[in-house]
């Protein structure tokens, strides 16, 4: 009797110890995530970030996205930048959905970058736009951040 009591003990003890981890670690993933939509809702810091071409995309067909990029202080189009971007099925940070992998703009000139994706579905997607101005960290994609919305029909 005392076995089967102190098993149940033991038992429960593991539960609640799992259980309290599990809150944890749910309590650890949505701070940062609020700590990262946090970034992401401000301004870019170094730069300006704009869409140069129509946001609006035909479903199944490749489209070309042009983004200009200008010096926030200068206002001068930005012509050595990093711009990596992610593109995400759904409105900004709602569905974490990404549509393939991390890819770089390609610079087109005057501070024009471009990138080409083909959306699969209709409905909002979201370009996660980062830029990393020649001479600074890679850290300053986080404070150099915007989201571009297109709308596929």
């Amino acid at each position: 009797m005392l076995k089967q009591i102190w098993s149940i003990a033991l038992f429960a003890i593991i539960g609640i110890t799992l259980l309290a981890f599990t809150f944890a670690q749910k309590a650890d993933a949505q701070s940062m995530m609020q700590m990262c939509i946090g970034m992401m809702n401000k301004a870019p810091k170094d730069v300006t970030i704009r869409s140069a071409s129509s946001q609006l995309v035909k479903t199944g067909q490749e489209a070309t996205i042009t983004l200009l990029i200008k010096d926030k202080t200068t206002n001068k189009p930005l012509l050595d930048a990093q711009v990596p971007v992610m593109i995400e099925r759904g409105p900004s940070m709602s569905t974490m959905e990404m549509v393939g992998s991390m890819i770089l703009a390609d610079h087109v000139g005057q501070g024009k970058y471009q990138l080409k994706f083909t959306p699969d579905k209709k409905g909002v997607y979201t370009i996660h736009t980062h830029v990393i101005p020649d001479g600074k960290s890679m850290m300053s994609m986080m404070t150099n951040h915007m989201d571009v919305g297109i709308i596929a029909k």
